[in-house]
């Protein structure tokens, strides 16, 4: 008996081994939009040296590169997408995939948005950490904005953090810095911390930020993270909207 359940662990330990490097990537990514001469210079043709895939899906969705409000250098991207409507998501953002966080360590992401206008942006997403499968992206967590102010809401079943006391509402019609930082856990062990500007808004310790390694709605999970998105990753359904994001990172901290 204790040698069958060697044989298990050590068969345990190899597929762990085996699955981290068949799913190796970057652990760090970082970018302010200053090298590109228009928007489709983002993505790379061979290789993920930049971004990996734009997401428009309405006819009258637009991105590109601006020069006129950029938060630091010369250019920013701005995104533009309508209401999204009632059968439908409206989306305007980039995604950087074949990247690696796997579970027990911790990723910090940092953005600078400049949200256009005093419009409701009830239920506007800006930001997914998620894992990209072969039959479309996985269960992860994204930034909200609701009731004026972000929250983080779960792709998987999880209920939504939300800011404790009186929320620090999202500005509008300047730069603001927005930081997600994750400690990947699907058990109970880890945590969530959104700042902006600096302000800590949001700290959620003893949190399950993986989801199990099970078929979710036909999407699997492997035990990690591989894609970010920035921009309108779903647009509030009420209008119209106008996001610019620059001076982008994402990194492994521990």
């Amino acid at each position: 008996m204790k040698a069958l359940i060697s044989l298990l662990l050590l068969s345990l330990a190899l597929t762990s081994c085996n699955k981290k490097k068949f799913f190796d990537g970057p652990d760090s990514y970082d970018d302010s939009f200053e090298i590109y001469a228009d928007a489709d210079a983002m993505i790379a043709e061979s290789d993920d040296k930049y971004w990996s895939f734009f997401q428009l899906t309405m006819a009258e969705n637009t991105h590109s590169i601006d020069t006129l409000i950029k938060h630091s250098g010369n250019k920013s991207f701005k995104m533009t997408a309508v209401a999204s409507p009632a059968s439908d998501v409206s989306k305007a953002s980039v995604s950087k995939q074949n990247m690696a966080f796997w579970e027990k360590e911790t990723v910090h992401v940092s953005a600078w948005y400049y949200l256009e206008g005093n419009g409701s942006a009830q239920w506007m997403f800006i930001m997914d950490l998620e894992e990209q499968t072969s039959i479309g992206a996985g269960p992860g967590m994204r930034l909200a904005i609701v009731d004026g102010a972000l929250r983080v809401e779960h792709k998987f079943f999880n209920e939504d953090i939300i800011q404790q006391g009186t929320a620090l509402l999202f500005p509008r019609d300047q730069w603001v810095q927005v930081e997600l930082e994750v400690k990947l856990s699907q058990k109970k062990k880890g945590y969530v911390k959104v700042w902006q500007n600096g302000t800590l808004i949001i700290d959620q310790d003893k949190w399950k930020t993986l989801p199990k390694d099970f078929l979710y709605n036909q999407q699997g999970t492997k035990g990690m993270y591989s894609s970010i998105e920035f921009g309108i990753t779903a647009n509030t359904k009420e209008h119209n909207t106008v996001l610019y994001v620059d001076d982008v990172s994402v990194k492994r901290v521990d």
